[in-house]
């Protein structure tokens, strides 16, 4: 190993990083509750036509009993755009099944951690977010631990059937309530090859 002076806490810049580097595109910490989160390609920072995949990590909280995050891509909201595959245990046998639903869950739960409890906390991959050949698919990650006992935890696969290269992440809670103050959503992107 060769030490390098003045490279002590040296932060890597978006053209020297390595490619698999998690790039910061975006970050929303909520001051109040808010009833959804959108991010669309360049909005603060550049393009996301730069990236192969986006990673969407959240901390999540609802104002009242919630059925979780969805993400919805390029404001499609047509339930049958989208499939997904999701096995989860909720302190009991573990359930797998498949369905449909009006976006791609990051966080599933009948009572997706509301305020005064606990935050639920879920990570996102989209992969090939530019390639138009082919559906985008995106895998997830959650655990949902209530204060009040119980709570989730799993994960889904889901599809997009769209070829659109990805330009805008809707995120919106399952009943259309609102994300409660404290949550935080962050978005990084992952470069490619």
């Amino acid at each position: 190993m060769t030490f390098t002076p003045g490279l002590i806490g040296a932060v890597a810049s978006q053209s020297t990083a390595p490619k698999e580097t998690w790039v910061a595109l975006a970050s929303t910490a909520l001051g109040s509750d808010t009833v959804g989160v959108t991010w669309t390609s360049g909005g603060s920072t550049e393009s996301w036509a730069n990236f192969q995949d986006l990673v969407v990590v959240a901390y999540s909280q609802s104002t009242t009993t919630a059925n979780g995050v969805i993400l919805q891509y390029n404001n499609d909201t047509t339930g049958s755009n989208y499939d997904e595959f999701y096995i989860y245990e909720a302190g009991g046998a573990p359930i797998a099944a498949t369905g449909s639903s009006t976006g791609v869950f990051l966080l599933w739960s009948n009572t997706h951690a509301y305020q005064n409890e606990t935050y639920a906390i879920g990570m996102a991959q989209i992969y090939d977010i530019n390639d138009t050949h082919k559906y985008m698919s995106t895998t997830t990650r959650f655990a949902d631990d209530r204060a009040s006992g119980g709570g989730y935890g799993g994960g889904h696969l889901g599809l997009w059937k769209d070829t659109s290269a990805l330009t805008e992440i809707d995120l919106i809670d399952g009943n259309g309530n609102a994300f409660a103050s404290g949550s935080r959503y962050d978005l990084y992107g992952i470069r490619g090859e």
